[in-house]
Parts: structure tokens; C-alpha cells; sequence
């Protein structure tokens, strides 16, 4: 089963933010202003893609993670709230409020940061599910 997925890229004041471009962020026909929501400060933007929730710093021009998907290689797979790192941070002004547990990080170097986390998160799923059996 598939369907077409799309990514997007986001132009603001401060720049541009294409690192979701070759990721799945709408799907199919998807309307983008039911995934793509501003702060009421205008400070943020919260993108509920695919398999992951994303929060962009329009200042900072940075990316943070609230929720993803994470795939382990047996096909178990976990949705989660992203947590990595010490550092933490409330977000309010959209419908929800929003804990990070993940870092903001420039978006140049956001695939780095999250392929880290998300290789420490397929070890500790192996390492469960092993556990298990």
C-alpha cells in the first residue's frame, strides 16, 4: 500500500527552511494549513508531517522534534515524543502546548543531530525486543 507524499519548503523573513524537502510531510492530496500551524507569537511553526512533528524557530532559523516515528529492523516501530539531550523547552501559543525534550538545532545540521538520535533509539528497541525473546 503507498501512496504520493510531498515535502515542502517554508520561506520566512529570517530564511529558508528546505530541510523538509525530501521528506514525507504531505500526503497525497493533503490540504498544508491543516499540518502547518504558526504561534501566536509568530516566533514558531509547528509541522505535523507524516511520521514526525516538527517545531521551527522562524528567528533562530532552528529545528526542534516533539514527536516522531522510529522503525526498528525487525519491523516493531515506536511513536514517541523525541527525547535527546539535557536541554528542554515549553513552546506555547498554538492550539496545544508543546514540552520539547529535543534540542533546537540550525537546520543545516538537523539530519546529523536526529540520525543520532534515531540510531541510539533503534538500539535500545533491538536491545528490549531481544530482551524479550
Amino acid at each position: 500500500m503507498g501512496c504520493d507524499a510531498y515535502g515542502v519548503i517554508i520561506t520566512t523573513n529570517f530564511g529558508v527552511f528546505d530541510f523538509l524537502k525530501d521528506k514525507q510531510v504531505l500526503i497525497g492530496s493533503q490540504d498544508y494549513t491543516r499540518i502547518i500551524e504558526q504561534s501566536s507569537c509568530k516566533r514558531y511553526l509547528l509541522i505535523k508531517a507524516a511520521f514526525t512533528t516538527y517545531l521551527l524557530d522562524i528567528k533562530e532559523q532552528a529545528v526542534s522534534v516533539y514527536k516522531t516515528s522510529i522503525r526498528g529492523s525487525s519491523g516493531e516501530w515506536c511513536e514517541e515524543q523525541a527525547i535527546y539531550g539535557k536541554k528542554s523547552e515549553h513552546i506555547k501559543g498554538f492550539t496545544a502546548h508543546y514540552f520539547l525534550q529535543f534540542p533546537f538545532v540550525k537546520q543545516d545540521k538537523f539530519d546529523l543531530v536526529f540520525a543520532g538520535y534515531e540510531r541510539l533509539r533503534r538500539r535500545q528497541i533491538e536491545e528490549a525486543v531481544n530482551a524479550l525473546g
